[in-house]
């Protein structure tokens, strides 16, 4: 992996030092969700890209589709289907689907503005697609009834908007395998920033005669933390961190992409390319 070290730097230097509306949940990151919901009615579709290298040094390609929609302005429901490709494995192989609901217990302005996250997943082992990090390297092994992994996930999201460019946010992620009793910590912390900041007369523009581009950059910091069975650890050799920074450009008023990379913090975590192509409708 570390052989990608140098593409993901420029990619984590350019999107820092690049010049520069918002959509809820992820924004410009991809494991980090901030307090924003998306509203009622509202559809997205999205295809989400890692690309990276396993530590036996074979690189691999993993993809999510995500379709998302705001049954409330407060409720938001996801179903996601991924799956992976690795160079030697053969072919493309599916590992996968999630369904993720998130609500936002009050309206926006309240101070850390809460948000409960509950998410159905039943996976394959060979799933790579990095939506979140948890648990410990030296977790013991257990018994499964089957050889898919049925997990129940759940964040508490905490956001808190600074500015009408700036939002941060903090999540705690619980990770509760179904089958053994087991449940991995993990976190995630960061901020969404808007580079560019439309002023009042080109909204009124806007309205008229099109949409106005703008770059969002998002920055997060997520790892693991142990779990429920061997503890907590701050032992950076059982654990993985990472530190991303992403941008997201809105191509249209409907249409966005975002790029990014992750970068490994400690010796058992990858580095990352990220991609994302998103259409609201």
């Amino acid at each position: 992996m570390r052989s990608l070290k140098g593409p993901v730097m420029v990619l984590l230097a350019f999107f820092a030092l690049a010049p520069g509306a918002a959509w809820g949940g992820n924004a410009a990151n991809f494991v980090l969700y901030n307090h924003h919901t998306a509203d009622e009615g509202e559809k997205e579709i999205m295809l989400m890209n890692d690309f990276g290298q396993n530590f036996d040094g074979r690189r691999y390609a993993a993809q999510m589709v995500e379709f998302e929609y705001g049954v409330t302005d407060r409720w938001t429901t996801e179903f996601m289907t991924e799956g992976q490709a690795t160079f030697g494995e053969g072919g493309y192989h599916l590992t996968g689907w999630r369904w993720e609901n998130r609500y936002r217990l009050f309206e926006y302005g309240t101070p850390l503005n809460p948000v409960i996250y509950v998410e159905w997943e039943d996976l394959s082992p060979g799933t790579k697609y990095l939506m979140e990090v948890s648990g410990r390297e030296d977790a013991e092994e257990k018994k499964k009834a089957r050889p898919r992994e049925r997990i129940l996930e759940t964040r508490l999201v905490l956001g808190q908007d600074i500015t009408d460019r700036l939002d941060v946010a903090f999540n705690w992620i619980n990770e509760s395998d179904l089958d053994t009793g087991v449940t991995d910590f993990g976190y995630a912390a960061g901020l969404n920033y808007k580079l560019t900041k439309r002023p009042n007369h080109v909204r009124h523009i806007e309205e008229e005669h099109g949409f106005h581009p703008e770059i969002r950059l998002g920055i997060e910091l997520f790892g693991a933390l142990g779990d429920s069975n061997k503890g907590i650890t701050a032992n950076s050799n059982l654990t993985a961190h990472y530190l991303g920074v992403n941008a997201m450009y809105h191509l249209t008023q409907r249409s966005m992409v975002k790029f990014g990379g992750a970068i490994g913090l400690t010796n058992v975590s990858q580095d990352l390319v990220r991609f994302a192509f998103g259409y609201e409708f």
